[in-house]
């Protein structure tokens, strides 16, 4: 795991060494093919190097460009590399022209050519040595690559296994019971990553052969041997935030960064944190029109207070009181949702029917909901005072959503694992059909997220939660 984290240590400090190289050599180029004297020093600060700098980086994390993937094929790697340096020219000639450059008379000689530069020398530098890293990494790692299922996609990912570098010796597992029951993984697939000598180098689930619970257990097996995990299926594509993986295996695949154990809040990342207290602080000032319009629709539809809090389940089974604004008349029993939820959660695969026929895992009809509150509740806007709680440090902006207490008392023990994640105001949940997602599936993108959080991943689901809401997609 070392020397992963030297590969992607090494091919940042190379670009931006790289980068800070092309820019300069650009600029010696142009006093020499113009007559000019070479100044070192100048009397205002040249912004130019710094934006493409961070133009540079930010793409190449955007598009992939310092995951272990790329390296697997070198047409991929080098088609990403000419996008990314495409789309860092251009965001960096916008600013530039636009607002100026110190050296503004001739930026456009020298942006463009140290850009086409930086191509060629990160190109050659990457492909030519840092690769030799991989390499070395794959010679000193021998064991096999498993892939667990037994359906169309993992067909598919085996051929694509084949094609690709640092893929050799698969091994294909197929699970014996195929129904989503929320059973543990079957003990022949556990021993079977548990024996393999040497370790497994990397290891496939297919998301559509396996259980819920079952990929969950054996994420953690693989990570446990060292292994590299995996899990495929539409309920983990948007954890795929560079697409890379996608182009790479020709299917959604998720790659499951951490083990799925219990996490303490002391290890809540600053970056997450910090993250979370700009975009909440932001949202509630920006926001302060809509939280007035809807205060008045509210008190005008139906009497009562505007918000409404309620006892919650965060992180690790500790509560909180969640603020919202009120959706139901006043008073309003939940013994009708309770008992919905609670046979959900229980029972596994049951649903109601919307006004177009499609399943969905939500009261449709709920008679406690106002004229206004099913406005509010359609466009997520009842939610919006949640800031507050993310402000406060009970939630995220991008997690589980928070649960109520009888329904963690109808949990599955595996259920729980969604506990170890801090709730938040959005999530794959959201992003990937709201109510037509079931509870099993639900808690299992709960888990996958919580392996894969990163601040890149949580600004995606940020922008992927935007359209679903104003559409209304999957709400009731």
């Amino acid at each position: 795991m070392w020397l992963i984290f030297r590969i992607r240590l090494w091919a940042l400090a190379i670009d931006i060494a790289l980068a800070l190289l092309s820019y300069e050599a650009a600029i010696v180029a142009f006093a020499w093919l113009h007559d000019h004297a070479l100044e070192l020093h100048t009397r205002s600060f040249d912004w130019g190097p710094l934006l493409a700098l961070i133009a540079i980086v930010g793409t190449f994390f955007y598009m992939g460009l310092y995951k272990l993937e790329i390296w697997v094929s070198r047409p991929l790697h080098l088609a990403t590399l000419f996008k990314a340096v495409l789309v860092a020219l251009i965001v960096t000639c916008f600013f530039v022209f636009t607002f100026k450059a110190p050296f503004v008379d001739y930026s456009r000689f020298t942006t463009f050519l140290a850009f086409g530069l930086f191509f060629l020398l990160t190109g050659f530098v990457r492909i030519g040595l840092v690769d030799r890293l991989y390499r070395a990494d794959v010679r000193n790692r021998r064991g096999p690559t498993i892939v667990i299922g037994d359906s169309t996609d993992s067909g598919i990912l085996v051929s694509r296994l084949k094609e690709l570098r640092g893929y050799s010796r698969t091994l294909v597992l197929q699970p014996h019971d195929r129904s989503r029951n929320g059973n543990p993984a079957e003990s022949h697939l556990i021993t079977a990553i548990e024996t393999a000598e040497p370790a497994p180098r990397q290891v496939f689930i297919d998301g559509a052969s396996a259980g819920y619970r079952a990929c969950i257990d054996l994420v953690r097996a693989a990570r446990l041997r060292g292994a590299d995990a995996y899990v495929t299926g539409r309920l983990v594509s948007a954890l795929d935030t560079t697409k890379l993986l996608m182009r790479l295996f020709e299917l959604p695949v998720m790659r499951a960064r951490s083990n799925p154990i219990l996490q303490d809040s002391a290890g809540e990342s600053i970056s997450k944190r910090s993250f979370d207290i700009v975009i909440s602080a932001v949202a509630l000032i920006l926001l302060a029109p809509v939280f007035a319009a809807v205060a008045v629709a509210i008190k005008i539809d139906s009497p009562g207070p505007v918000f409404f809090r309620q006892r919650r389940v965060g992180l690790n089974g500790t509560t909180f009181r969640l603020l919202k604004f009120r959706s139901m008349r006043t008073g309003s029993a939940a013994a009708d949702h309770q008992g919905y939820v609670c046979s959900l959660i229980q029972n596994g695969e049951v649903a109601c029917v919307d006004e177009n026929g499609v399943e969905v895992y939500k009261l449709p009809e709920d008679a406690r909901v106002t004229r206004v509150g099913h406005f509010l509740r359609k466009y997520s806007l009842d939610e919006l005072p949640q800031f507050w709680n993310v402000l406060t440090g009970d939630m995220s902006v991008v997690g589980p959503r928070p649960a109520l207490e009888y329904e963690v008392a109808a949990y599955r023990e595996w259920h729980r694992l969604r506990l170890q994640v801090t709730p938040g105001v959005s999530g794959l949940w959201q992003v990937s059909g709201r109510s037509r997602v079931s509870f099993d599936q639900m808690v299992f993108q709960d888990v996958m997220y919580g392996c894969n959080q990163s601040l890149l991943t949580d600004v995606y689901i940020c922008y992927r939660t935007l359209p679903a809401v104003l559409i209304g997609r999957g709400a009731l």
